[in-house]
C-alpha cells in the first residue's frame, strides 16, 4: 500500500515501478521497507557527474531532474539500494520525504513505518540495522541461488 501511495503522489499512477519506497518481501512473511536514509556523507551526491543530487535547506537530498542525465552512478553505488530508475524517463528516483510529510507513512495500513526527524534518531543505530537487513537479504538470495 505504501508503494502505491508513493507512486500515486509522485507520478499520478499506482505503479510500484514509480515508487520511491521499495518493500522487499522475504520468505518468512516479513516485509522490509527500503527508502533513502538521507545519508550524512552521501555517495550518490559525490558520484553524480552533473551534480544533480544536492541537499535542500532542510538537509533532504533532492534530485534536479532537469540536470540528471540518467547515468545510474548513484543507483549503482547507493549502499542501501534506495535509488531506482524511472522506467519511462530513464532518470533516477529516490525518496524526497514529501517535504517532511511522507505519503507512504500516512497510507501504511499496518503502521509499520514512521517518519522521525533525523535529529531524533541515532544514525549509528540505523546503519547497524540496515547492515543486518542487507546481510539477511544477501543470505536469502544465496539460499535461493543454491536451490536453482
Amino acid at each position: 500500500m505504501c508503494e502505491m501511495a508513493c507512486s500515486l503522489e509522485k507520478e499520478g499512477e499506482c505503479n510500484r515501478a514509480y515508487s520511491r519506497i521499495k518493500v522487499i518481501k522475504l520468505d518468512e512473511g516479513m516485509d522490509i521497507p527500503f527508502v533513502c536514509l538521507q545519508c550524512e556523507d552521501p555517495v550518490c551526491e559525490k558520484v553524480c557527474p552533473v551534480k544533480a543530487i544536492a541537499r535542500d535547506s532542510n538537509g533532504t537530498l533532492l534530485i534536479d531532474y532537469e540536470s540528471c542525465i540518467g547515468c545510474k552512478m548513484c543507483l549503482a553505488l547507493c549502499p542501501l539500494g534506495a535509488i531506482s530508475l524511472n522506467p519511462q524517463s530513464k532518470k533516477i528516483i529516490k525518496c524526497d520525504l514529501c517535504s517532511g510529510d511522507p505519503t507512504c507513512v500516512k497510507f501504511c495500513q499496518p503502521k509499520a513505518i514512521d517518519f522521525v526527524r533525523k535529529d531524533r534518531v541515532d544514525i549509528v543505530k540505523k546503519r547497524v540495522a540496515a547492515g543486518k537487513v542487507l546481510e539477511s537479504i544477501q543470505s536469502q538470495e544465496k539460499l535461493k541461488a543454491g536451490r536453482s
